[in-house]
């Protein structure tokens, strides 16, 4: 007998979906696999379940707290950016160099603002831990628009934490398989889902 296998443990998604500034969609990736958390989830997860200060590869390079023991984790994984904020939460650019276990950022991040390597960026929304048919998801997402007069071919999506020390760390970092066409006035919504599966 050939029984399919059903997914188990944790699984990542990556959906990205351009729109026109009426709304119309231009294109959308579905859910694809996304195959990137960098080392700095993983410490992090660590870190918090040892307690005590430790350190992690922050967004510069340099090594800076990624969480401070205060007998709880709070604020230490924040992914909650505002509008206009390109420090964390989602974020997106344009390199393509090959993902590695220990990237520490984005290839070539665009930061915000409206001229050449910039975009402008909404605010994350990150939803709560539901059941969602068989699976438990939490999705993140965020919206991003193009308002620098030239189409901007996004080509890599993380997601960046920060704590409450100041520092930001890269959690997760995929190359696309197809690269984003976000043409000027158009607009990107990145949406990570985490899923987890009996």
């Amino acid at each position: 007998m050939n029984k399919k296998k059903k997914p188990h443990g944790v699984q990542l998604l990556l959906r990205c979906v351009v729109t026109d500034p009426d709304g119309k969609v231009i294109s959308d990736t579905g859910n694809k696999p996304a195959k990137s958390f960098v080392i700095q989830f993983l410490e992090y997860i660590y870190y918090c379940a040892i307690g005590g200060t430790q350190n992690a590869t922050e967004v510069d390079g340099t090594e800076d707290v990624i969480y401070t023991f205060l007998g709880v984790c709070t604020g230490s994984f924040a992914i909650d950016g505002a509008i206009n904020e390109d420090t964390h939460g989602i974020v997106i650019g344009t390199g393509d160099t090959a993902e590695t276990n220990t990237d520490f950022a984005l290839d070539v991040q665009l930061t915000e603002g409206v001229g050449a390597g910039q975009i402008t960026h909404g605010a994350q929304v990150v939803g709560a831990a539901g059941v969602v048919g068989a699976n438990v998801d939490l999705e993140i997402k965020s919206a991003f628009t193009n308002n620098t007069g030239s189409t901007i071919t996004v080509k890599e999506a993380g997601v960046y934490v920060t704590n409450y020390d100041g520092r930001w760390h890269c959690i997760i970092r995929d190359v696309l398989a197809l690269s984003c066409e976000v043409p000027d006035r158009c607009s990107l919504s990145v949406i990570y889902t985490v899923r987890t599966t009996v």
